[in-house]
């Protein structure tokens, strides 16, 4: 089954396909999770077939919310993305960005510079 995580301390997000056409087993999936305690909230879009969990990160790990839905079939346990790898992508395309930026104003200074002398 195809899914995403999304995942910051106190919010965890899961995108599948499945959430969309099996309303019932959603059903389940939230109650079991709203019945664990530190869980605040927990939403359902079924449109985006997703499912929001809000929780204390004192209490809760991202690993625990996971694994629950892991044993009622909802998902895999893991992530498929390396955030901290993701986030080194982004800083680097914006470093690599802003590089181009600033050098393609460079080069039309000096374009301009040149043909005033000339």
């Amino acid at each position: 089954m195809s899914h995403s995580i999304h995942h910051v301390p106190g919010r965890l997000r899961v995108r599948s396909n499945a959430f969309r056409c099996r309303p019932a087993e959603v059903r389940a999936i939230r109650g079991r999770l709203f019945s664990m305690e530190g869980v605040t909230q927990v939403r359902f879009n079924q449109h985006a077939g997703s499912i929001t969990v809000n929780y204390d990160p004192k209490r809760l790990t991202q690993r625990a919310l996971l694994d629950v839905m892991k044993d009622l079939g909802c998902t895999e346990a893991t992530p498929r993305a390396n955030p901290a790898l993701a986030s080194k992508a982004g800083e680097m395309f914006g470093k690599a960005l802003v590089g181009a930026v600033i050098n393609k104003a460079v080069e039309r200074s000096a374009f301009k510079l040149v043909s005033v002398f000339l």
